[in-house]
């Protein structure tokens, strides 16, 4: 097969989500396939394997947790960088996703544009880019259920 243009896996159950972000990353350029549970995520890596899977941790069936370690445990597949996103942004949780694998870890709710300049930066420089997702700061609700900006 011809190298054909790298692609961004979004894994994730939510539709909203799933589609909010992947037409943002086809807005910036980047091709995206979608998958809605950990199993078609890895049977998406068999074929044309992504540059970057963003994978949500909590799903029904093989949920991201362990569709990363199956990932990092296939010598075909191990290589590929898998940023989780999840609500569960606690210190067991970011743990746990590193443990299975994950290369990053991004709190939801996130800054869709913030993140869509860390993913950019990702492509383009590969693992060196994962610094840009340490960057990113989660998004919170003020009083007004506005979202906002934490402060680090």
């Amino acid at each position: 097969m011809a190298d054909a243009q790298p692609y961004i896996l979004v894994v994730d159950d939510h539709p909203d989500g799933r589609e909010m972000l992947a037409e943002y990353l086809e807005f910036l350029g980047f091709d995206v396939v979608c998958a809605t549970t950990g199993e078609e995520a890895l049977t998406h890596t068999q074929g044309r394997r992504p540059a970057l899977i963003l994978m949500d941790l909590q799903m029904p069936g093989i949920g991201g947790w362990e569709a990363t370690r199956q990932l990092k445990a296939d010598a075909d597949t191990r290589d590929i960088i898998v940023i989780a996103l999840t609500a569960h942004a606690l210190v067991p949780d970011v743990k746990t996703a590193r443990q299975a694998g994950c290369d990053a870890v991004v709190s939801k709710p996130f800054d869709i544009v913030a993140l869509g300049r860390a993913i950019s930066e990702v492509m383009q420089r590969g693992r060196a880019g994962l610094a840009a997702m340490k960057t990113l700061t989660p998004l919170q609700r003020d009083a007004t259920g506005s979202r906002k900006r934490s402060r680090p």
